[in-house]
């Protein structure tokens, strides 16, 4: 959500609209600054709720539960777009119509290259600018293009990390569960398996559903305003991917042949990495104090 916030506050729509996120998590002022380190944030306002009475009295949700639009006169216009948690980035093509609507931006004096630069096409792109360091496109860049040595090793790690793996998370458990995900997505790619598939499949769900036990029994979350809750949104994300992991299955189990299910692994690897560094990564500080 922070890239999309970053696209947008550094595109013609930024000049009209001001675009604010605000951090409300257990640790939120060094989540607040970990956004910013991260991702090079540069445009977009970044703020964080010191504590529950500072957060907003109307109701709301966290970022990749929808957005909250205030027209011109400080009035909600928008209460909640769509999820990107439930669609992916077609939550941000219908937030951005509505975005651009409030702003007067009309057809014929609208951008297209603008327009074009500022939202994320899929997720391939938006994982790139995740993993890599994000290089702003507004800048004339179309994709991560890094420019220096240090950020084109990282691209190329990136390109050579194995399939599936992600970073560690601190916790021995949830550590042994990726790896065993990782191995069978690698399987998958050397050795094209409907039944390993399957099996990859039920993993993920048996992995989701031991990380959310853990985190429900830590109380990762627990006391935050309805929609500010980072384990929702987090649960909401697990549904969403095992929809599609099983979806997948369905198609491999109906084809059967080799590529389509290295096709499928890598849909679904891409999945699976992208919410680790999305979702992860943001209770590791949290499960490091236990």
């Amino acid at each position: 959500m922070a890239l999309q916030m970053e696209r947008w506050a550094g595109s013609k729509l930024g000049e009209q609209a001001h675009f604010l996120m605000v951090c409300v998590d257990e640790l939120p002022e060094r989540t607040a600054r970990q956004f910013v380190s991260e991702y090079n944030l540069e445009h977009v306002q970044i703020g964080y709720c010191g504590s529950q009475r500072e957060y907003p009295t109307f109701p709301g949700q966290l970022g990749c539960g929808g957005l909250v639009i205030f027209d011109r006169d400080g009035r909600i216009a928008v209460a909640k777009t769509s999820s990107f948690n439930e669609i992916g980035v077609k939550a941000w093509f219908q937030a951005d119509c509505t975005i651009a609507t409030l702003c007067d931006e009309d057809d014929e004096g609208d951008d297209e290259a603008d327009v074009a630069l500022r939202l994320y096409r899929d997720m391939n792109s938006l994982r790139r600018d995740m993993n890599n360091g994000y290089v702003s496109a507004l800048k004339g860049r179309d994709d991560v293009r890094a420019d220096s040595k240090g950020k084109n090793d990282r691209v190329e790690s990136e390109e050579k990390k194995a399939l599936g793996s992600v970073p560690s998370v601190g916790h021995d458990l949830m550590d042994e569960e990726h790896e065993h995900c990782a191995a069978l997505f690698q399987q998958l790619d050397k050795s094209p398996s409907v039944n390993v598939f399957e099996q990859l499949v039920k993993e993920i769900e048996s992995h989701f559903d031991d990380e959310e036990k853990l985190l429900k029994s830590t109380g990762f979350g627990s006391g935050q305003p309805e929609g500010m809750s980072p384990l929702i949104t987090h649960s909401q994300d697990h549904r969403r991917i095992v929809k599609a992991a099983y979806d997948m299955l369905e198609n491999v189990r109906v084809k059967g042949d080799d590529e389509v299910i290295r096709s499928n692994t890598k849909e679904l690897a891409e999945l699976f990495e992208t919410h680790a560094t999305e979702h992860d990564s943001r209770y590791v500080e949290y499960l490091a104090t236990f």
